[in-house]
Order: C-alpha cells, then structure tokens, then sequence
C-alpha cells in the first residue's frame, strides 16, 4: 500500500541523491587508499569486542576511481536525458569553472615546490610536465604521468577533461539512439582492453588512458538517460521506490563485492592492473544500479544519501581528491607529527605515530579543501561568471 510518508514527492529528475554519497565516498575511499601506502596503518576499529576490518576496501581504493568517471558521466549528460541540453559555450563555461581554479592553483603550488626541491636539475623537462598538465594531456607520456614532478593523482583530470571535449558531439546522439550508443562505447572500451592493453608486456601506460573507460562513461550516461524518465512516473511511483531501494542495495553489494575481489587478488602490479581492467565492466555496472536506484528510492533513503554534511563535503572534495595524496607526502617528508625512525616510520609500525599521522592527514586535507573551495574556487567561478 502507498505510504505519503516513506515518498511524499518524486525526485526531481534534475537532481540524483546518490550522487553526492558515492562521490563522497569514492573520494574518501582513494585518500584513503593513498594515505595507508604512507602510514601502513592497519585498517580496522575494534569496538569492544567487535572488529571492523576494512583492509579489503582501502587496499584497493584506486578502484573507486572508476566510480568517480562513472558519476561524472552521469552527472554531465543528465541535462541531456532530461530534454534541456546547454549550449556548447555553456557547457564548457561551466566545466571549465568548475575545475579551472583549483586545478591552476594545484599546478603552480607544486610547480613552485618542484623548482625548490634540492635535486632540481631538469628546468626542460618540468617546463613540458606542465605544459602537458595545461593541455589535459599528461597521462599520454610517462615523464608526466609516472614521473612527474607535480601530483601523479592529476591524470584522472585528464581522463575527465578529454571526455568532456566528446560530449557535445557523443550526447545528443546518446540521447537518440541510448542503447546503440551504449553498447558501441562498452564494445569500444572492451575490445580496447582485451586486444591491445591486455597483451602489453607492461601495461603501465595505457590502463588509465580514455578508450579503456569509456564503458564507464557509457553506464553513467544510461543510468542518467533511465533516471530522467524514471523520475518523472508518478502514478507508479510506490513501485520505482521499492525496486529502486532494491537496486540500490544490490549495487552497493555489488560494488563492495568486486573490489574486496580486487583486493585479494594476490600478484605483481602487473596482475593488479589486468585484474582492474577485467573487473571494470561490472564494477561500472554495478556502481550505476547503486546511482540509478539509490536516486530513485524511498524518500528517507534519498536523505540518508543526499543531506547537508554530504553536500557540504561534496562541495570540497575536488580540491580533497587534489591535495590529499600530495599532502600525505609532504607531512610525512617535513615529520609531522614527528617520529623516532630515522625514515619510513610506517615500515617500523611505529605506534601511535601511525594513527596520529593518518588522522591527521585527513584533517590536514579536508581543511585545505574546504578553506580552497570557499576563498579560491568559488570567488574565481563567480568572476568567470561575469565575464
């Protein structure tokens, strides 16, 4: 029987409540996973005698990042799915807003830090690191991407910043023909994988590269393109909840499933990396059930998954996802807090320094985040506005 009060309105199909915690969560998730390498602090709470172990989910933390160019998908082509595309202008003003300012000031912070840095000794070299990071080229060349000298986490911007080039020509053909389109991108990205990554001797280089995750970027469009029309069925709105409430929690399942999957996948980087690509598909798949249903649920789910904190944390976790692991390194070369191991205090389990550093790490750089969203991105985004 309809209840008013577990759904008293449809969602607004311009707006998805899963999004602010999986992107929430997926940003959590990877600073996590980058600053245990750091402080190799186990991963677990013990509550009396209750343990939580969470090694599985932080030991493969980068797999998260596939959500994040999920929801971006998702996110970016929603206007789309719902009848009301921007204009390209438009559509580039406000991806160029939204990651423009804290993007500049992350690559000439680290930029100033590498031309200071005690083995200096290649000005050549860096001057093309950032010229590529300018150009959202840089996850194409190694002396960029693995040896850079500025924030290897930066190559997701690439990634981001290629696609979003795309979608003024990909959408509205998406939104003609959603699965043609899906399947030629997930068929795209799947033939990408199996016939040239997988057969690499050393697959460093291409793993991360755009071709391989346009299937994600397909999932997140379909979820979007589902959503919109979703959404807006009232008359059977007690049943979308309820099978979206479902959906949800299979994704989530799903999602946990595959990584801890990942996680105990024992083997070289090169085993790793061929593990991620094969699990890639459902992981996507299933990060686009917990999107799509978790959004389209029960309204006291949708508050569980959309709220203030969310989306106050949400607001900051660009500039998070931008800092944190850099952050960690510096914190722990400049020995704060300090330690008693001449070097690699984490590689002596040295205690509490491990868990004062971690929490730390995340205070440092949630701090940072908030203090860059409210007086760096948000006035700059305001000035490009008016221009």
């Amino acid at each position: 029987m309809f209840n008013p009060k577990l759904h008293p309105a449809s969602p607004s199909p311009q707006y998805a409540a899963a999004g602010d915690f999986l992107r929430v969560f997926c940003v959590f998730m990877i600073g996590w996973y980058h600053i245990w390498q750091q402080s190799w602090l186990t991963p677990a709470l013990h509550l009396g005698g209750l343990t939580l172990d969470f090694y599985p989910w932080v030991r493969a933390g980068y797999m998260f990042v596939d959500l994040m160019l999920l929801l971006s998908g998702f996110l970016i082509y929603l206007p789309w799915a719902n009848g009301n595309p921007p204009s390209t202008r438009d559509y580039l003003h406000r991806r160029a807003r939204r990651i423009l300012p804290g993007y500049w000031l992350a690559i000439l912070v680290m930029l100033v830090f590498a031309v200071t840095a005690p083995d200096f000794d290649r000005p050549g070299l860096l001057a093309k690191d950032v010229g590529v990071h300018l150009a959202f080229i840089h996850n194409l060349f190694r002396f960029s991407y693995t040896q850079t000298r500025l924030n290897a986490v930066l190559w997701t911007l690439a990634v981001e910043v290629q696609f979003y080039l795309l979608l003024p020509a990909l959408a509205p053909v998406f939104k003609r023909h959603p699965l043609l389109c899906w399947g030629a991108m997930t068929g795209a990205a799947l033939s990408f994988r199996t016939l040239w990554t997988a057969r690499m001797p050393d697959t460093t280089m291409f793993v991360n590269r755009l071709p391989n995750m346009l299937d994600l970027y397909a999932n997140g469009m379909l979820a979007a393109h589902l959503y919109a029309r979703l959404a807006q069925k009232k008359d059977r709105r007690a049943l979308v909840a309820a099978l979206g409430t479902l959906l949800c929690g299979l994704g989530a399942w799903g999602v946990l499933h595959i990584v801890r999957q990942q996680a105990l996948s024992y083997g070289d980087y090169e085993a790793l990396r061929l593990g991620q690509l094969t699990r890639r598909l459902p992981l996507g798949l299933c990060g686009a059930a917990f999107l799509l249903g978790g959004s389209l649920s029960f309204a006291p789910v949708r508050r569980a998954l959309s709220n203030r904190v969310l989306r106050f944390l949400g607001g900051a976790s660009f500039s998070f996802y931008i800092w944190h692991q850099w952050l960690a390194v510096r914190l722990k070369q400049w020995r704060i807090p300090p330690y008693r191991a001449a070097a690699d205090p984490n590689q002596a389990w040295e205690m509490p320094w491990q868990l004062h550093y971690t929490l730390l790490c995340f205070a440092a750089a949630l701090l940072l985040a908030v203090l860059i969203h409210r007086f760096i991105e948000r006035p700059v985004a305001r000035w490009m506005d008016q221009q």
